[in-house]
């Protein structure tokens, strides 16, 4: 990582602010020269039309890069002295011209958005290791569990050959019984720095859509939704999707007398309301259930889905009306591949409508 890099991870150009500092601008790049130590040296920094700031420190008798600066097997006094003139001189770049984001990434700070306006959660920042400090923890407010943690690592960890690029991260915890399943997508390896069984990290450098990140944080907040008490006994509300080309829920209705069983893939409480979404070509909202019963030991594992548990499902209303995908976005929902936890308030829109 060079020392540009270092200093400006998290921090985005205000341009007005270049310009007032001194910067000139052309086609949208923004330049700055300034010569230090005793005029021996220049400084020459480049804001490029993207917001990325980089650098370069010239030796003015000869007219050539200081090479010196960036090798750091030099640890010489001179060579100290230089390195550390320079970084004054960005930080007081940094300090009048830049702001600071809670993340490096552009994916990472759209997802932290998303995240505040869906839970009205934001980032906590627990490490006190100057290495860690930007490491960045979301917790479900109602038991203070980790559901996402976001880093800035280097590729390498994850065996990408490029051992100097360096990438945002999010781990999320996932269904154990899903783990190889999950891990075939792009983009998505086993976890770092945490228990690789439960958790996975994903690269925040938009392989994947925002809505589909989003469908994993869901995912793991509602593990953590579970390890918490519910006040009043009150109920939790989530869509469970439904795939037609394998299951028919409609007969399985009619044949068990409205109520069914179910894949339970997460924590859920007798009388808990979820919302039977049937996927394609339906693509709606077809059924209102209530949990009746829970964690019922049953063993199957095939090509598609293994199931260790089921929960039982009681048919509460058949749904007319087109609860499509496009109005469950309009309410918050992001992408529905698994049970995703929805708000009251959520619930409440779904049910003014049937």
């Amino acid at each position: 990582m060079t020392i540009e890099e270092e200093l400006f991870a998290a921090y985005r150009p205000n341009k007005d602010k270049l310009i007032e500092y001194g910067f000139d601008c052309f086609n949208g790049v923004y330049t700055y020269h300034l010569f230090f130590h005793n005029n021996k040296f220049e400084a020459r920094i480049t804001v490029d039309e993207h917001g990325a700031l980089s650098g370069k420190v010239v030796e003015k008798e000869f007219g050539d890069e200081y090479f010196q600066l960036r090798n750091e097997s030099f640890q010489g006094g001179f060579v100290g002295e230089i390195r550390e003139e320079y970084k004054e001189i960005l930080l007081k770049i940094r300090d009048h011209c830049f702001y600071k984001q809670p993340f490096v990434s552009n994916q990472a700070n759209r997802l932290a958005i998303l995240i505040n306006e869906k839970y009205h959660e934001q980032p906590d920042y627990p490490f006190n290791n100057e290495k860690y400090k930007p490491y960045g923890v979301f917790r479900y407010h109602g038991n203070n569990k980790w559901y996402g943690l976001i880093m800035h690592v280097n590729k390498a960890v994850f065996g990408k050959e490029n051992k100097e690029e360096y990438v945002d991260v999010i781990n999320v915890r996932i269904d154990e019984n899903r783990r190889n399943e999950i891990l075939k997508e792009k983009a998505i390896y086993p976890s770092y720095h945490m228990n690789k069984q439960k958790w996975v990290s994903i690269l925040l450098d938009d392989s994947l859509k925002d809505e589909e990140v989003m469908e994993y944080i869901d995912w793991s907040r509602n593990f953590m939704i579970g390890k918490t008490s519910r006040k009043d006994n009150e109920p939790m509300f989530f869509i469970q999707p439904c795939n037609p080309k394998y299951y028919d829920l409609e007969a399985a209705f009619i044949r068990d007398n409205g109520v069914t069983g179910w894949k339970q893939s997460r924590k859920v409480n007798v009388g808990d309301i979820c919302y039977m979404y049937i996927a394609n070509p339906v693509g709606a909202v077809k059924y209102k259930c209530e949990v009746v019963e829970t964690d019922i030991p049953f063993e199957y594992k095939g090509e598609d889905v293994s199931i260790t548990k089921l929960m039982k499902i009681k048919l509460i209303k058949r749904i007319d009306n087109k609860i499509d995908f496009k109005f469950l976005k309009s309410i918050g929902v992001s992408l529905i591949r698994g049970p995703v936890s929805i708000t009251k308030d959520m619930a409440e829109k779904i049910d003014a409508l049937i």
